[in-house]
Parts: structure tokens; sequence; C-alpha cells
């Protein structure tokens, strides 16, 4: 596609919704579906009793508006808190 850029991984979601795809679809390929194509999807992938707790906090809704993934508020990656640089979770 024409003057498509994928330099950081929002840009690169954005794309599938350009091309006609909902943010809670795009969002459900970028974590149900990537598990499930990984082989991981019984240990990964969605939040579930058993799975590794690993969450995105943004400010406000990605559900409405992708553009809220590049406000990251805080990460828990394996159960552990990671906060981005500047952020105030």
């Amino acid at each position: 596609m024409a003057h498509a850029v994928f330099d950081d991984f929002v840009s690169s979601l954005e794309f599938f919704e350009h091309i006609g795809f909902s943010p809670a679809e795009v969002i459900d390929l970028a974590t149900t579906e990537a598990a499930r194509a990984l082989g991981i999807d019984a240990e990964t992938g969605l939040l579930a009793p058993g799975h590794r707790a690993d969450l995105l906090v943004v400010d406000g809704d990605p559900l409405i508006d992708l553009q809220r993934l590049r406000d990251v508020r805080l990460v828990l990656a394996g159960g552990r808190r990671h906060l981005p640089s500047g952020a105030t979770a």
C-alpha cells in the first residue's frame, strides 16, 4: 500500500483500522489472535485465570480510538509492574 508507514507498533495497528477493521477487532488481532498464531494462547493473549498477567493500561478507551495506545500509564508483564518514564499511575 503506497505511503503506508510502519515506524512504530501503534502505527502498524492503525493500518488495520485504515483497511476496515474496528479498533476492537485490531486489539483482538494484536492479542488473542497473535497468541493463537504463535501457539502460546494457552498461557497468554487474554485476561483469564491461569494466563500470564500481561496488561497495558492507557489513558482513554482504545476500543474507540487506537491513538489512546500511545498514552501508556502502566504495564503489567508477567504480573510485574512497570511504569513508563513520565507515567503517572
